[in-house]
């Protein structure tokens, strides 16, 4: 058992508080663009699901790029406020500003539609990672501690159930109240927006006792003993040679990429399969109370068994309700809420766990190459959040667009069969992917035991 050490240098709570409302801002994002968005292009905005689908597979080959130098500039940032607090402070009336533009729908023409589509859908993926990055970043700047660490991540991964009632559970009513169809989601858009933007206010408000001029120029002093300047090459060499990292982003990848296709096609099922629209509120409230219920089971649950194997054992049992509903995917309200709801609560733990590991990868950096690089770490992290994302949006659009898929009309049988793979198949899939790959991570609680010990010792030095 990993001994306390009341050397770490720890956050305050009301710290804690604020900072997790990036969490609210970051999920807001996230969700709505992935649960919504595709719908809103193909049956608001008028594209073609194969045009969807190139464009998400466009935007994840530019993030490919964007994102690991935009981790390193971060890492060596060096500002009166701080290494990552800036990039939110002026980032986020941006993201804010991005959001509203992707639910907009001018009347163009249909190649001009496609055009604004690939502006604003590249513009919001930059400006997503400028944001998200430095957030992610801050958890081990906030707190030394690692048990403390998994209660920030929680903190934060909670705030996401607050942006998912505003996204499942209040997106349709909203937009309807607003008038509906394209000023409905306009205007719902708008909303998100601003609440993004202040999210994200509040939560540099919550790292500036942390991230601050002197602990940059600190930082800046012993990495200048090391290295004299930016190196790309160097630093991206050590997150592929990082293991533990590696593994992490392919399984966290999978169970995105499950989310994303379960999310994405999620208005399609209830609207052509089921025909009960009015089901998306009730059952995304029904999963969100379950979430609720997970969020306090986090630390305690990872303290016990440690957050490897709950991670692989959450994961495992999220298959058995989507097997289920393969098979049976109109069964009735009922089995619906419960095999749902039960689904909500272990990928809550899982997306929780996978944050929570990201500090111990960067532990693990520093341990074997003597460099953290947490702002190449989040990003990297938020690279694969976002390609997880991304390909399921992706898988989604491409497939029912071979299935025959047409808006706002009656669906085939290919297409509803597809459908229902969409929302239950292929998330089991990649469910089975993520296990494969976090079967082989290395970094027990006994491991990151001996891990804190050595660096501790280092540092006393």
């Amino acid at each position: 058992m990993e001994k306390q050490n009341t050397a770490y240098r720890k956050a305050r709570f009301t710290d804690i508080v604020k900072y997790s409302f990036g969490g609210l801002g970051s999920n807001l994002a996230f969700i709505l663009c992935m649960s919504y968005l595709t719908f809103f292009y193909t049956d608001i905005f008028g594209l073609s699901a194969y045009a969807v689908s190139v464009l998400m597979l466009v935007a994840r080959v530019f993030d490919a790029v964007i994102d690991p130098a935009l981790g390193v500039i971060f890492d060596n940032t060096r500002s009166k406020w701080g290494k990552f607090r800036p990039y939110m402070l002026f980032g986020a009336p941006l993201l804010g500003f991005s959001l509203f533009s992707l639910f907009c729908s001018p009347s163009f023409s249909p190649a001009a539609k496609l055009v604004y589509a690939y502006v604003t859908y590249l513009f919001y993926s930059l400006i997503s990672s400028v944001v998200n990055i430095p957030y992610h970043s801050l958890t081990p700047v906030m707190s030394q501690d690692p048990v403390q660490r998994t209660v920030i991540v929680s903190w934060k991964q909670g705030m996401g159930v607050a942006s998912q009632f505003f996204i499942t559970v209040l997106a349709i009513p909203m937009v309807n109240a607003f008038g509906g169809g394209q000023r409905g989601w306009m205007v719902y858009g708008a909303f998100v927006a601003v609440l993004t933007t202040i999210s994200f206010y509040l939560c540099a408000w919550g790292g500036k006792r942390y991230d601050k001029p002197a602990n940059v120029e600190a930082a800046a002093k012993e990495e200048a003993e090391k290295y004299e300047k930016i190196n790309f090459r160097r630093d991206l060499s050590l997150l592929l040679k990082n293991k533990p990292m590696i593994l992490l982003m392919t399984s966290f990848c999978m169970n995105v990429l499950a989310s994303s296709c379960s999310g994405g096609v999620n208005m399609y099922y209830f609207v052509y399969v089921l025909g009960r629209e009015d089901l998306v509120s009730v059952v995304a409230s029904a999963t969100l109370a379950a979430q609720i219920i997970a969020i306090p089971v986090v630390p305690v649950l990872a303290k016990i068994l440690g957050k490897k194997k709950l991670y692989l054992f959450s994961t495992a049992v999220g298959l058995i309700p989507m097997l289920l509903l393969l098979l049976k995917p109109d069964e009735g309200v009922a089995v619906l809420l419960s095999m749902l709801s039960a689904y909500g609560f272990v990928t809550k733990i899982v997306g929780d766990l996978g944050w929570g590991m990201l500090p111990e990868c960067s532990d693990y950096a520093e341990w074997k190459f003597g460099k953290r690089a947490d702002g190449l770490m989040s990003s990297a992290m938020t690279f694969f959040n976002q390609l997880g994302g991304a390909l399921g949006g992706f898988l989604t659009t491409f497939m029912l667009g071979l299935a025959g898929y047409v808006a706002n009309q009656p669906q085939t049988q290919s297409s509803l069969n597809m459908i229902v793979f969409l929302r239950f198949g292929l998330p089991a899939v990649a469910a089975v992917i993520s296990i494969i790959a976090l079967k082989f991570y290395p970094v027990t609680n006994e491991f990151h035991a001996k891990i804190t010990e050595d660096l501790n010792k280092r540092r006393s030095i």
